[in-house]
């Protein structure tokens, strides 16, 4: 919010002062003892309803400063029903979103920062760095809004230039084979019509000989190269099924401390997860047989996450849901407190939000039904049947390197898989060795 707010206090001088200030100045929080300050004498003075839009706006930063949120989302709201100019609009829809944030309306949030970004020219990395959206960028509304934002690069994108690049050439393939493909259909059409002629004989009729071979020799390219074009489709359907896989894996929750859950998608380029996915005891067995390689595996960026199938402990999802209405009754009437330091921001519009306390040997699945739909999916698509304990080791891209059933080979992960300080983690972003 500080960034928004020098904003609107010097960028109201005109339409081009305004998008100087708010394009190219780094802005510094206001002290606590300014926000004191000024909420002493708005306490003192309230202010005028307002008229204009500026004047909504600047008082809706006032009450922001003093943590009246709900005042504040009012005013900005009242901001764009007073006919805006663009510089105006822009500032209102942008406070609005963080404001929304702080009373967590995340939709809301997001909703506006995609609007302020696509409509009114406001840059993503505005949202990108201030503070007061840090809570938003850890929610999945996010994730969403940066598939819509002008300039916001999905974590989809980058993963599906990955699928693209493990087949080099498979475009251009589809087109030389499906291109070769067409034109041995025409020329087998053409020579059936000479072949039927040589069969029917006659004077001027086709050699017969020399038709039947042409005939052949078209039929069989035509097989060939069909063959060719549907093996390279139906490799490029896997690959794109595999990525919306991996994307939905990215969406999927974790808890991070008493009150923060993000997306795994978080954690890509900093944690290697492995999930454990099966009874309590399977889940017991598979962190003991840790124990010995956890100081290497932690070198590695591995963390693990452990859930407990419901169809293995039927107790497990009554524990679950348990657990959803303690948090949601701790919510109610709590108070936001101080704000957390914001994170390091990153210019690619996908915010690393993970800190490093974030980054625990254990991480905790909440959500669990979405994360047993994604397991039974990758189940079917490893071609893994029955019910059986099952795991999934994730790369630092936020691909699945393997899964397969039972205890995870520990062990021979420390050979296939860098330190996350190494140079081959630098250069390949540690993929290792696959299977």
């Amino acid at each position: 919010m500080a960034f928004a707010d020098a904003t609107i206090r010097i960028g109201f001088l005109s339409g081009a002062v305004f998008q100087m200030y708010f394009v190219a100045i780094p802005v510094k929080q206001c002290s606590v003892r300014d926000q004191k300050t000024q909420a002493a004498a708005s306490t003192t003075a309230p202010a005028a309803t307002p008229k204009t839009a500026r004047e909504a706006v600047e008082q809706g930063q006032q009450s922001f400063d003093r943590k009246d949120y709900a005042e504040a989302l009012r005013l900005f709201k009242a901001a764009l029903e007073l006919r805006p100019n663009g510089d105006e609009a822009r500032a209102a829809l942008y406070n609005k979103a963080c404001a929304h944030a702080r009373l967590k309306k995340w939709q809301e949030a997001a909703d506006d920062v995609v609007r302020a970004v696509n409509e009114y020219g406001l840059r993503l990395e505005v949202a990108v760095k201030d503070p007061d959206l840090r809570a938003l960028r850890e929610r999945r509304e996010w994730l969403d809004a940066l598939e819509k934002a002008k300039g916001g690069v999905s974590n989809r994108a980058l993963i599906g230039a990955r699928a693209e690049a493990k087949a080099p050439f498979r475009l251009a393939r589809l087109f030389i084979f499906g291109g070769l493909g067409a034109g041995a259909a025409l020329g087998l059409v053409v020579i059936a019509g000479r072949l039927i002629a040589a069969l029917k004989g006659g004077e001027g009729a086709p050699e017969l000989t020399e038709s039947l071979l042409n005939f052949t020799i078209n039929a069989a390219a035509l097989a060939g190269f069909s063959w060719l074009f549907s093996r390279d489709y139906q490799s490029a359907e896997k690959d794109r099924r595999m990525v919306d896989r991996e994307e939905a894996l990215g969406r999927l929750l974790v808890q991070v401390g008493a009150d923060r859950e993000v997306p795994l998608a978080s954690f890509r380029g900093a944690a290697r997860p492995v999930l454990l996915a099966g009874s309590s005891g399977y889940i017991s067995r598979a962190l003991k047989a840790s124990e010995l390689h956890q100081t290497e595996l932690r070198l590695r960026g591995i963390s693990v996450i452990p859930l407990v199938l419901s169809s293995k402990d039927p107790g497990e999802k009554l524990r679950a849901l348990k657990a959803e209405f303690r948090k949601e009754g701790g919510e109610k009437g709590k108070g936001f407190g101080k704000a957390e330091p914001a994170a390091p921001a990153s210019t690619s519009g996908q915010q690393k939000v993970v800190l490093k306390q974030d980054k625990k040997w254990e991480l905790r699945p909440t959500a669990t039904n979405e994360w047993e739909a994604w397991v039974q999916e990758q189940r079917e698509a490893a071609s893994i049947k029955g019910d059986d304990d099952f795991y999934a080791q994730i790369q630092l891209d936020g691909s699945v390197r393997r899964s397969g059933l039972g205890i995870p080979p520990w062990d021979r992960w420390l050979d296939d898989i860098p330190e996350l300080d190494s140079l081959q983690t630098k250069l390949t972003d540690g993929i290792g060795i696959s299977g």
